[in-house]
């Protein structure tokens, strides 16, 4: 999926983007065929990770994307532009991908003082690619990073670890 309109690169968002691809191209485990069942989160953050980033993911698939947006920052509104631009974005990702078809991984982890969620999977309409939706949480569990990533060919060493 493409980065939206207006989507501003500075520095940070640049070293924090580098950070997640290197999390994200780990080796991992096969691939399941069933939902796999994550690793225990580590620490509480990571639960609340794990738990918020499953039900905001399941909001933003469901198209009811305002809850999604009220859970951003207010930096994170600006790099998606308008509530409108970012409906527009994940109507544009249905109309493409379909639904989602399997969950090859989900993923908990800190970095810089902020906690992630990467789930990754494979949609009806694409089940060759492997797509990486990760939302990050800053310290009050507000979202401080939210993206959509192609990991590549579906392969078992890119999806996200379960052995983490």
């Amino acid at each position: 999926m493409a980065a939206p309109p207006g989507l501003r690169w500075g520095m940070k968002t640049l070293l924090r983007t580098a950070t997640l691809c290197l999390a994200l191209l780990a080796p991992a485990s096969a691939a399941q065929t069933t939902l796999p069942v994550p690793p225990a989160p580590k620490t509480p953050a990571e639960q609340e990770a794990l738990t918020r980033g499953r039900a905001l993911i399941a909001d933003f698939y469901a198209v009811r994307v305002e809850r999604v947006w009220q859970a951003f920052t207010p930096e994170v509104q600006a790099e998606w532009g308008t509530l409108a631009a970012f409906r527009a974005y994940r109507e544009a990702g249905v109309k493409t991908y379909g639904a989602e078809r399997q969950v090859l991984g989900e993923r908990t982890f800190t970095d810089a003082g902020s906690t992630y969620y990467v789930r990754s999977a494979t949609f009806e309409l694409d089940h060759q690619t492997i797509w990486a939706v990760v939302v990050g949480f800053d310290s009050v569990g507000r979202v401080n990073f939210f993206g959509i990533a192609a990991e590549g060919e579906q392969a078992p060493e890119r999806v996200a670890q379960l052995g983490r």
